[in-house]
């Protein structure tokens, strides 16, 4: 069997890299997945490509030939491919976009039928996405989560050879249903939340977030709590709080709906809720860029701007 484009691409991408691990990472792929496609190229093509006889990574002599042939391989295909695709009028093919657990999906619904209209020629694959480890296998050319938050110590490290764009930024807020406020009482100031159910949350990393952080004026207060319900995703918080489990903490956003609807009602708002993290879209870097990529991100940075903070 003959090599294919993808895995020449994922070769190259090793030698780039100087390592499997980061071109998992740019790749958007699992690193199991790149050490399988490397093992399956050097069984199509008979030869080894990297020595094994040392921690570093080294080609071979046939690696080192295989690699400069690979990359006029793939220029070559590249400019085959994207010249046509440039001509055309109108944007056409699969974008397989990712969805992260913090972003919640009716807010990426909404801006899906204004996309189809503008280019009915564009295919859009949603996959949900629970671990970074699982987007390689599902082929994600965008990915739209959170920007990655630590409980403590910051945000966690932009992944390399990434475009890292922000979408929009929703405040954060607390809230709660009226029956669970019926039982247990309305906060009236941070403090009183220690004596109240608070749902934690933890992100696609496995940070817990179980601690809330609020301002008022110069007023700090942080509010640290013991978690009896813990979940992942927007979804989980949302439909927590509407079944009267407790008070969750998540963005404006995610809950539109159930606060007009009075399904929810905002808790503290004349406290300021922190740590509030953009919605990003992560996409490879790629000269140039797909046009169906690029006005997929631009049309998400646009139908997004209602829910946009400054900050």
């Amino acid at each position: 069997m003959r090599p294919t484009i993808q895995s020449i691409s994922i070769f190259v991408r090793v030698v780039d890299a100087s390592s499997f691990k980061g071109a998992a990472h740019s790749l958007l792929i699992d690193p199991a997945a790149v050490s399988r496609a490397i093992k399956t190229l050097e069984s199509e093509l008979g030869v080894l490509l990297f020595t094994r006889s040392t921690r570093a990574l080294k080609l071979t002599t046939e690696g080192a030939r295989f690699y400069r042939d690979g990359v006029q391989l793939l220029q070559k295909y590249d400019e085959a491919t994207q010249q046509f695709e440039a001509a055309s009028a109108v944007p056409h093919g699969r974008i397989n976009v990712g969805l992260a657990p913090a972003l919640a999906r009716r807010t990426i619904m909404g801006a899906l039928g204004s996309f189809a209209e503008k280019f009915p020629k564009v295919e859009v694959v949603l996959i949900g996405v629970e671990d970074p480890a699982q987007i390689g296998g599902k082929g994600v050319d965008v990915l739209i989560r959170g920007r990655s938050l630590r409980q403590r110590g910051g945000r966690h490290p932009d992944p390399q050879g990434l475009v890292v764009r922000k979408l929009f930024e929703s405040p954060l807020i607390i809230c709660a249903a009226p029956r669970y406020l019926d039982r247990l009482g309305t906060p009236r100031s941070p403090t009183d939340l220690d004596r109240h159910v608070c749902v934690g949350h933890f992100t696609i990393e496995g940070d817990f977030q179980d601690e809330w952080q609020f301002t008022k004026l110069a007023v700090r207060e942080n509010v640290k709590f013991v978690p009896r319900l813990l979940v992942q995703g927007a979804e989980a918080l949302r439909e927590a709080a509407c079944a009267g489990l407790g008070v969750i903490r998540t963005r404006a956003s995610n809950v539109e709906e159930e606060l007009q609807s009075r399904k929810l009602k905002r808790l503290l708002s004349d406290w300021e809720c922190g740590g509030a993290q953009p919605i990003v879209a992560i996409y490879r870097k790629t000269r140039p860029m797909p046009p169906r990529i690029s006005l997929f991100v631009q049309h998400l940075a646009g139908a997004f701007q209602r829910y946009h903070v400054s900050g």
